[in-house]
């Protein structure tokens, strides 16, 4: 059975309403933050208002299940800056800011102490704990990559009621500052830039709260007029899409995934250049939602036909396609067709780009369900060592880690089949 990835069920709702440029870098996270439940419209965004009643006022209690690593925290200490960051395992701005905590924490070890604490993890039934683990398997594997202390909410969801509901800022990551007095000095989402400027302010002893809160409602009113700015040009967007793309809104729009497909394929019999422009993307994902094979086999061949030198396509079928050892493998043709695409991508990357090495990661995993262990390994090591060179100029969010694991499995199937010896 076909595995329907992350990417896919992201790209699939950009598809909606507007066509989708360029392929998708997997890796890289959204750059805002996870909406993890609608938010009203006081809560929307993370504007002046959000949290502004909590400013200058003690902190709630932090009612934990359980401190997975560092010391346990029962007070806020006077003389000590705490950065209590909301996140979740399954949440990518999340994980991206992980790096930057890290960091912070490394620079003010004695005056500032950063606390994860994992909200909103999938419980399988109230009351269920196994999300404890989870978490438990995640911070060991990020090892010192993670090095700062991580709690984890209380099923009965203690610290979202109230922290997260509180804090108003409808999304993950969210940050709290507390100051040396043990007063909340910032609430907001935890963009790592923000996080970092804030606490240095407030560890500095130059944070003000009001001055904060006018460049706030100022980034609000800018962001309004954007936000409507964009509304705008969604409208056109779909405007042109209905008039490129007849049918394929109102398709998708009642679920229609026959109809949405038989209106790309009239569109792009009508002007072939319209399935290069990107909507091949809207395709892959239609069929990777209706989950039949033959179908996904059928137009990956298609596309490797077509554009076989063209890198923006092969590297989104490659990020479809290709599968890491967590996921359900596809059979050996889409396999094959996978590594294929994944071939072209990492021969047309930029020398040195972050989008190589996220190439040489997907080819290490290509290879290796092609039982391929021992090219699989050296990408692998390839990946890992420009980023080790690079780090510094290029964020990579968390492609080391990735490579890490992917490194660690391979290496136990060399072992198990005895390649290399």
């Amino acid at each position: 059975m076909l595995h329907v990835r992350t990417v896919a069920a992201v790209v699939m709702l950009a598809g909606l309403g507007s066509a989708v440029t360029g392929a998708a870098e997997p890796g890289s996270g959204p750059a805002a933050p996870v909406v993890e439940a609608p938010a009203k419209a006081s809560e929307a965004g993370a504007g002046p208002r959000a949290g502004a009643e909590l400013i200058g006022k003690p902190p709630p209690a932090l009612t934990v299940a359980k401190w997975v690593k560092g010391e346990p925290v029962t007070a806020f200490a006077p003389g000590v800056v705490y950065v209590v960051d909301l996140w979740a395992t399954w949440c990518g701005p999340c994980r991206a800011a992980i790096p930057h905590l890290t960091t912070l924490q490394a620079k003010h070890p004695e005056k500032l102490r950063v606390i994860g604490v994992s909200i909103s993890e999938r419980q399988k039934e109230p009351g269920d704990t196994s999300y404890i683990q989870t978490v438990e398997g995640f911070v060991a594997k990020m090892g010192e990559k993670m090095n700062y202390a991580v709690a984890v909410d209380t099923p009965e969801k203690a610290v979202h009621t109230a922290w997260f509901k509180p804090a108003g800022t409808g999304g993950i990551p969210t940050a709290w500052i507390i100051d040396q007095r043990g007063l909340v000095a910032w609430v907001g989402i935890g963009t790592p830039s923000e996080v970092e400027r804030i606490a240095e302010a407030v560890l500095a002893g130059t944070f003000d709260p009001a001055a904060e809160a006018k460049r706030a409602a100022e980034l609000e009113a800018t962001a309004a007029e954007r936000a409507a700015e964009a509304r705008e040009r969604a409208k056109a967007r779909e405007q042109e899409t209905d008039r490129r793309f007849p049918g394929y809104r109102d398709a998708m729009a009642k679920g229609d995934t026959a109809g949405a497909l038989a209106a790309l394929d009239a569109a792009f019999a009508a002007d072939p250049s319209l399935e290069a422009g990107a909507a091949y993307q809207w395709k892959i994902m239609l069929l990777l939602q209706r989950n039949k094979p033959d179908e996904i086999k059928a137009y990956a061949k298609e596309l490797l036909a077509r554009y076989p030198e063209n890198g923006d396509v092969q590297g989104f079928l490659s990020a479809c396609l290709v599968s890491t050892a967590e996921e359900s493998r596809f059979d050996a043709e889409i396999n094959a067709l996978a590594l294929r695409a994944a071939e072209v991508s990492l021969a047309t990357a930029n020398a040195d780009s972050r989008w190589q090495q996220v190439a040489l990661w997907r080819m290490g995993w290509a290879k290796y369900h092609a039982g391929r262990l021992t090219e699989a390994a050296e990408h692998i090591r390839q990946a890992r060592a420009n980023i080790t060179r690079l780090k510094g100029t290029i964020d990579f969010g968390n492609l080391d880690s990735d490579c890490a694991e992917a490194e660690a499995v391979i290496a136990g199937a060399i072992g198990a089949s005895g390649e290399g010896k």
